[in-house]
């Protein structure tokens, strides 16, 4: 099998367009299953029917601390929980594009629409839900890092 890779800016980012032979019907069920199974998911409860769900990491923007457990919010709005405490946590979502950004707040960098300066030596960010938070003067290197 021959691939040929085009770019296109008209399309997103998350995108590809893919063209097959009519015969190659098989090629396609093997895609979606490997594109599915490279997508890494958490598995959160559903607070209103207290059952397990599967989440996908790269819809979730922030990770919240409360209490014994952590709030999901999703790119789509809605909440779960995540039962481990924050620093646990933390583990699980560092390597997948997140960073903390205060002691309660681990955020998905790729969710960051823009930031700016504020008092305090701390960093104002807006996420492309629209809500804000501030990063703690304490973990401005760690952005900054992640930036990088």
């Amino acid at each position: 099998m021959k691939l040929i890779f085009k770019t296109d800016p008209k399309i997103a980012a998350e995108t590809a367009l893919i063209f097959t032979h009519p015969q190659e019907q098989g090629l396609k069920q093997q895609l979606e299953t490997a594109m599915a199974l490279q997508q890494k998911s958490i598995t959160a409860i559903n607070s209103i029917n207290n059952r397990n769900v599967q989440v996908p990491l790269r819809a979730v923007l922030i990770v919240e601390s409360e209490e014994r457990m952590c709030n999901l919010r999703l790119d789509t709005g809605a909440l779960y929980l995540y039962p481990k405490r924050l620093k646990y946590a933390e583990a699980d979502f560092i390597n997948d594009g997140f960073i903390r950004i205060n002691n309660q707040t681990l955020i998905n960098i790729k969710a960051v629409n823009h930031f700016a300066p504020t008092t305090n030596a701390r960093i104002e960010l807006t996420l492309t839900d629209g809500s804000t938070y501030f990063i703690s003067r304490h973990y401005i290197k760690n952005f900054r890092r992640a930036l990088s």
